[in-house]
C-alpha cells in the first residue's frame, strides 16, 4: 500500500469517528445539528470509499454525494448561528 492510499484510509476511520461522534452529540446531547455532521461525514465515507472502488456509484453520483454533503454541512452551520 502506498503512502497516499495508507492516508486515504486513515481519513477514512477519522471520518466514521467523526460520525459516531456526531450522533453521540445529537442523540445524548439533543443537538440537532449533530445529524447534520453525521451525515456530512457518512457521505463523505461513501466519497472515499468510491474511489477505492469499494462503493460503486452510477456516473455523476459523486458530484450529487458532495453537493448533498455540502448542504448538510449548510443545515449544520445554520443551526450552529441559530443557536448562539
Amino acid at each position: 500500500m502506498s503512502i497516499p492510499e495508507a492516508l486515504q484510509l486513515c481519513s477514512i476511520v477519522i471520518e466514521c469517528i467523526i460520525v459516531i461522534v456526531a450522533v453521540i452529540i445529537a442523540a445524548k446531547n439533543q443537538k440537532p445539528f449533530g445529524w447534520f455532521v453525521a451525515l456530512t461525514f457518512a457521505l463523505y465515507v461513501i466519497f472515499n470509499l468510491s474511489r477505492f472502488s469499494f462503493i460503486p456509484l452510477p456516473p455523476g453520483g459523486m458530484s450529487v454525494l458532495f453537493l448533498v454533503a455540502s448542504l448538510s454541512m449548510l443545515g449544520a452551520v445554520w443551526l450552529l448561528y441559530a443557536d448562539t
